[in-house]
């Protein structure tokens, strides 16, 4: 039975009368009349406008009011549910998507195979697909009779239409088999909902719907068909009230609202005293709307804009910065935007919109765990997760410190460690054998146990188990905020939609859907899920507004600015059917382009007289460096009718920090006490210095690679020896560059130890079979630290392969072609200390470094011998080898009081064309020595003096420096 009600379409001028309508409507009658009542908002934002605006103009000290309930359209099927007799049980939407893919898979295994390969995101679009057939209203047997009788004609000789008559006989028998199992549930979805509402009436039925939406043909807010038919026969209802704009009527929703509600009745309200439009205020050359370069500019465009009318806001109508608004289509990127503009520009602000539940904190820490197994714990994302705020992991009831976290991560990427539990198992087994265990090695112990506890995530198993472990681990390494922390409540609210999310998901498979997946299937379902659905924290008690366009139409301004007019925004782009072509879902039901772009230059129409005040229209050049042009919509502005203000405003002062730091004059009036301190601090050290000068370093020795790092960029030796900034370490398929010249040397010093130790001095052509064997030897028990396939690889560097020349031979090779008799061998020597290098009557400099090799020959003769594992330095630059022979040089003379004669220094390169690079040649070269002093005398010199500039030997080396993000490279080429 259909009870009789009175349907009327309330038309209204503007949007100050659509307010004043909804009010009116809302607060008529008695109480009891008021809980009677629903009024449909487009989002949550604008019931808490509209909720505003009756407390602003209904609520006095002596008079309270009985609200009515405020629904969204994807709300009003439940809520019109609550109050049927025993109150149905509605399938949560992670139950329908678990369902959908059993029927997919049933419908599979039937013979119905689909054109493509079914993945958990196409599962959520089938049921998308599903929803939308049932709300415009086209059943099943409808869908497989106007698809398939427009496509099967056509199969035959066209493979699209014939994948797409394959695609509609999987998709009829997925829906199918999806309703056999909702049915079985014994619990129901809306449009079963909706039956029930019409079939069973409520026993305290709502009496009077409000509408402030449209029809969803051309409002993306707004009802679909099946909710205008349930509406105009929902058994209990009794008045119908549907209140528009002028400018929505005249498009193509009236038309359509009569086809929906036949014998509707329009009413129209109007004043005799209309409000005047309010102020335009032109752009940049008198044009009407403001360009700026980007989002961002636009954004603090809008700050100078507002900061500016409340200096002024008696003259302007403008009363207080909650009556202005930023009013952007679609709130994402403007939210995040916003928030970093005007919390700069010291402009409070508040915002009711959602955001993604992508982008809370927690959200990411979850995503970090997935990573970790779907990475197969490597080394970036254990790292990564150790880092993390969000998590804690312990070392017997202490905490990790960042330090050996850093250490753990440089220690795993010189192990070339790539992932793998067993892996790193074998790692910490030979760290725990060396002598000295690496710095990182407590955190690898605690970050082995954590990866053994989400081992079992790597196997196959049902996706609820997989969800059950994961949630375990989380509740047990979490680290919740403190309770004095400012951001606890949000992110405790982030977490909480986070677990709810993964305890539906949990709860839904292990009900409907037992199949053992890999837990890529899981991070998949997990990942789509969270990135689809909302996050709604109120933002700011106060200030202006930042509101999406659906939702600004229920606000009260005085000043408005429409901000990102262009095209592709405003309108925006349709959202695309992935299914079939749109001529064929014009016959489904689906509404026309035209019908969806007459609403939405009604809704802009509209807004340009949102505000009592003053209006704003923006638009911006650049999005991601790439051109956008203007809307379409900008063409409406000027045939409005608005009055313009006479003059462009002027240039705003300074209010961001930037500005009065960055612009001359500068100016640090304005900045908080803090920053105006170290601002002045900072400027005042500028005026006494040149660019790249700091205080001076005075080192108690200097390591001769630390100079060399100097001599090559002296901005390269401030990063890394004076503010200590290390590398950031790199993945690497086998032992990092370091980690390998470290295996180098401790291989020929223990090869050459074990030589020295036989009585043998020099290596001749006779000996070479000898020294090669014993090189295998001793290389044996270091390779076996390795992995099998490291060890492999690493062989094959020392002892070459059928295609290349192995580290030994080339070493071996330099020796037996010069056989000089070698009487004792220095290896590994470390020398620090004070020297002279050479000028008795010269500065002393402190210096330290490990030589690799110093052999001591007949005739109280040195030579220096400096292994390099890549390639050799320039011979005109290099210091090693020059320096260390020279400190050797110093030291033997202490020792034996007597000179001894430097006879040659030379590197000895594993990459490139010449293994032997020498810089001392045989016989000794005095000039190069002394260039050699002279430049490290001179280094000392610039880094005591504080010379850090910028300054690389060659431009080249910027492009693999460790320290991009730190450098001033504005400095280099500089004098």
């Amino acid at each position: 039975m259909i009870t009789p009600r009175a349907t009327r379409l309330v038309r209204v001028p503007d949007l100050f009368l659509f307010r004043a309508a909804l009010v009116d409507l809302a607060c008529e009658g008695s109480p009891f009349d008021a809980r009677r009542r629903l009024i449909v908002v487009p989002t949550r934002a604008a019931a808490e406008h509209l909720l505003q605006s009756i407390e602003r103009q209904r609520l006095t000290a002596a008079r309270a009011i009985v609200l009515p309930d405020f629904v969204t359209p994807g709300e009003l099927i439940a809520r019109l549910g609550e109050r049927l007799e025993g109150e149905p049980r509605l399938l949560a939407e992670t139950e329908r998507e678990v369902l959908a893919g059993a029927a997919c898979r049933a419908a599979i295994e039937a013979g119905n195979e689909p054109p493509f390969h079914l993945r958990p995101g196409l599962v959520a679009e089938i049921v998308h697909f599903y929803d939308s057939l049932q709300r415009h209203q086209k059943g099943i047997d409808t869908f497989e009779r106007l698809s398939l009788g427009a496509l099967e004609p056509g199969a035959l000789d066209d493979r699209g239409a014939e994948r797409l008559v394959r695609q509609t006989r999987f998709l009829v028998s997925a829906f199918r088999y999806f309703e056999q199992l909702v049915d079985a549930t014994g619990r129901m979805d809306e449009h079963g909902l909706r039956r029930r509402l019409l079939a069973t009436p409520a026993s305290d039925p709502w009496a009077h719907i409000v509408l402030a939406v449209g029809d969803a043909a051309s409002d993306r807010e707004g009802l679909c068909a099946a909710d205008w038919d349930l509406l105009s026969r929902l058994p209990g209802l009794e008045r119908l009230d549907i209140v528009a704009t002028d400018a929505v009527v005249a498009g193509a929703f009236h038309e359509r609202i009569h086809q929906l509600l036949p014998g509707i009745e329009e009413v129209r309200i109007s004043t005799d005293d209309p409000r005047a439009p309010p102020v335009l205020i032109p752009g940049q050359g008198g044009g009407t709307t403001w360009t700026a370069r980007d989002r961002e500019e636009e954004v603090a465009g809008f700050a100078r804009w507002v900061r500016r009318e409340m200096q002024h806001e008696s003259a302007n109508g403008v009363t207080t910065l909650d009556r202005i608004a930023l009013v952007v289509y679609r709130p994402l990127p403007y939210v995040y935007l916003a928030r970093q503009v005007l919390q700069s520009a010291r402009v409070p602000y508040q915002m009711f919109d959602a955001l993604p539940l992508a982008s809370e904190p927690y959200a990411a820490a979850l995503d970090l765990v997935i990573t970790c197994v779907t990475g197969n714990f490597g080394r970036s994302p254990l790292v990564a997760l150790l880092r993390s705020p969000h998590f804690r992991f312990v070392s017997e009831d202490t905490s990790l410190s960042p330090r050996e976290v850093a250490a753990f991560d440089r220690d795993l990427s010189e192990a070339g460690y790539l992932g793998e539990t067993e892996a790193l198992d074998r790692l910490i087994a030979a760290w725990r054998e060396s002598p000295r265990p690496p710095k990182g090695f407590r955190v690898a112990t605690v970050m082995a146990d954590v990866a053994r506890e989400l081992q079992p995530l790597r196997s196959r198993a049902p996706c609820g188990s997989h969800l059950e472990h994961l949630l375990a681990f989380l509740r047990r390494y979490e680290r919740l905020p403190r309770a004095d922390d400012s951001s606890r409540p949000r992110q405790m609210r982030g977490r909480g939609a986070i677990f709810d999310a993964l305890t539906s998901l949990r709860d839904a498979y292990t009900q409907f859907d037992a199949l053992p997946v890999d837990f890529d299937v899981v991070a998949a379902v997990i990942r789509r899920w969270v990135e689809s659905h909302t996050f709604a924290p109120r933002t700011g008690e106060g200030g202006v507004h930042v509101v999406d366009a659906a939702s600004a139409r229920f606000g009260d301004f005085d000043a408005v600015q429409l901000a990102g007019v262009v095209d592709g925004e405003w309108p925006d782009t349709p959202r695309r059917n992935i299914f079939y072509p749109p001529a064929l879902l014009r016959e489904l039901g689906w509404p026309a382009e035209s019908e969806r772009l007459d609403g939405v230059r009604a809704a802009f129409s509209d807004l340009l007289r949102l505000p009592a005040s003053r209006l704003v229209v923006s638009t911006f050049t650049l999005e991601d460096d790439a051109i956008v042009a203007a809307s379409t919509l900008i063409d409406a502005v000027p045939t409005a009718g608005l009055p313009i203000a006479e003059h462009a405003p002027t240039t705003a002062p300074r209010i961001f920090d930037y500005e009065a730091l960055a612009l001359e004059p500068v100016a640090i009036g304005a900045l908080d006490p803090i920053a105006r301190a170290a601002a002045a601090r900072r400027i005042e050290a500028v005026r006494e210095r040149r660019s790249g000068m700091t205080t001076g370093h005075d080192a108690v020795a200097y390591s001769l690679s630390a100079l060399e790092r100097y001599q090559d960029c002296p901005f390269k030796f401030f990063a890394a020896d004076v503010m200590k900034l290390e590398e950031p370490p790199e993945d690497q398929p086998t032992l990092s560059p370091r980690a390998r010249g470290r295996f180098v040397h401790e291989v020929f010093q223990r090869f050459f130890e074990a030589w020295d130790a036989r009585g043998h001095g020099t290596i001749d052509v006779d000996h070479i079979d000898e020294a090669r064997a014993l090189f295998e030897k001793v290389a044996e028990p270091l390779l076996a630290h390795f992995s099998d396939a490291e060890a492999l690889l690493e062989r094959a560097r020392l002892f070459g392969s059928a295609i290349s020349v192995g580290i030994v031979d080339v070493v071996l090779g330099l020796e037996a072609s010069r056989p000089t008799a070698v009487r004792e061998r220095w290896l590994e020597y470390r020398l620090e200390g004070e020297f002279s290098l050479g000028a008795s009557e010269g500065p002393r400099v402190s210096l330290r470094g490990v030589a690799d090799r110093i052999d001591l020959m007949d005739g109280n003769r040195l030579r220096v011998i400096d292994y390099k594992s890549g390639y050799p330095p320039n011979p005109k630059r290099a210091l090693q080898a020059p320096i260390y022979a020279l400190c050797a040089q110093e030291r033997l003379q202490q020792r034996d009081a007597r000179p001894w004669q430097i006879d040659e220094a030379a590197y000895v390169a594993f990459a490139g064309k010449k293994p032997l690079v020498p810089v001392v040649r045989a016989g000794g070269d005095p000039d190069v020595l002394a260039s050699a002093r002279t430049r490290v005398i001179g280094l000392i010199d610039g880094i005591k003096r504080g010379e850090f500039p910028a300054r690389p030997y060659e431009l080249r080396i910027c492009s693999y420096c460790a320290y991009p993000s730190v450098c001033r490279k504005d400095y280099v080429g500089d004098d």
